[in-house]
């Protein structure tokens, strides 16, 4: 349930928002801006408004405009008039760039404002990153519809590639938009891998005047690939023979409490119903598992004592290394059971 209080801190109490939208924007910040922040910067919330305020233009500004007049009028009616709604003009949409929300004294911009942020905050992570990055998803949607490659550069990886777009996709798991497409690096003279890019991930994105078609057996491979792993964990042009199954133990606590009722995120799908074994006494339960190995490495790390990788053998080893890296951190401070 969201929660309704205002934020009484100073500092924060001139948004007049929820804790709830404001711990969301703090997480959307982290996601989109990949930097925590306590206070928000005006690039960070006037992008919000600008690209909500096209986008509701584009989509909803019919029932926008009304729910924005009625919410003004609740809030404080007489600072309040028809001549004064928000209306969609570029010239309005260009001064939004310009305010100061830091300062900003008068009410009814400020309601304005509370309003906007409050409905984006509301909206599933797609729909706000969608919005967020409103101008990457009309340019790949343009070069998508037109055939035209894209020269795209990810926040992970500091390289330009070119990019033949196949579709958009919100990936099941994790919720968030990824452009499907083939992929090589620019300039090289490889071939394109089938590939997927998070859309909150993009840093620049352009098209290039360069048209490209993509054959009937590059797009039933790219659907293979997403259908099978998902939009998250597809990667290259690899087979899905090419994958080997995985095999998960997990203890009684690690199969009812945490795979099946608290940690839901990104949880992959056995293959079939767990196996119950006994082992000096004690229960387990084993999984199989035909998806990526990274969604599997990924998912049950954080299991800790929970969960073991039984096969592949690499799978296992995986796991080894990154507990093994992880005590290392504690050095001699490591507590040890005797």
């Amino acid at each position: 349930m969201k929660e309704k209080e205002t934020i009484e801190k100073a500092d924060l109490s001139r948004y007049d928002l929820s804790s709830y939208s404001y711990r969301q924007l703090q997480k959307d910040h982290i996601c989109f801006k990949e930097k925590y922040a306590k206070k928000f910067g005006n690039n960070f919330i006037c992008r919000i408004l600008i690209n909500y305020m096209n986008y509701a233009q584009e989509y909803f500004l019919d029932s926008f405009e009304k729910e924005i007049r009625e919410y003004l009028s609740n809030r404080k009616p007489k600072d309040y008039c028809e001549s004064d709604r928000i209306s969609f003009t570029k010239e309005l949409t260009n001064k939004m760039s310009e305010f100061d929300f830091v300062g900003l004294d008068t009410f009814k911009k400020r309601s304005a404002i509370n309003y906007i942020l409050e409905k984006f905050t509301s909206l599933p992570l797609a729909e706000r990153e969608k919005i967020f990055f409103l101008d990457y998803y009309r340019k790949i949607s343009e070069a998508i519809e037109k055939n035209k490659m894209l020269i795209l550069k990810n926040s992970s990886i500091n390289k330009e590639f070119e990019i033949k777009p196949y579709r958009l996709e919100i990936d099941d798991n994790s919720l968030s938009y990824y452009l499907i497409g083939y992929s090589r690096e620019r300039g090289s003279d490889n071939e394109f891998e089938c590939y997927s890019n998070k859309l909150c991930r993009i840093k620049e994105c352009y098209i290039r005047n360069i048209e490209y078609t993509l054959s009937f057996s590059e797009k039933n491979n790219a659907e293979k690939l997403l259908e099978k792993f998902g939009a998250a964990y597809m990667f290259k042009n690899r087979s899905i023979k090419e994958i080997e199954r995985s095999v998960i133990r997990l203890t009684e606590k690690g199969y009812n409490d945490l795979y099946l009722r608290i940690i839901a995120h990104q949880r992959p799908i056995p293959i079939d119903e767990p196996k119950e074994i006994i082992i000096n006494g004690t229960k387990f339960y084993e999984l199989e598992f035909d998806c990526s190995s990274d969604q599997i490495k990924n998912y049950f790390f954080s299991f800790g004592k929970e969960a073991i990788a039984i096969s592949p053998p690499d799978l296992k080893e995986s796991f080894i290394n990154r507990y093994r890296d992880a005590m290392e951190n504690y050095g001699d401070t490591f507590p040890t059971n005797k």
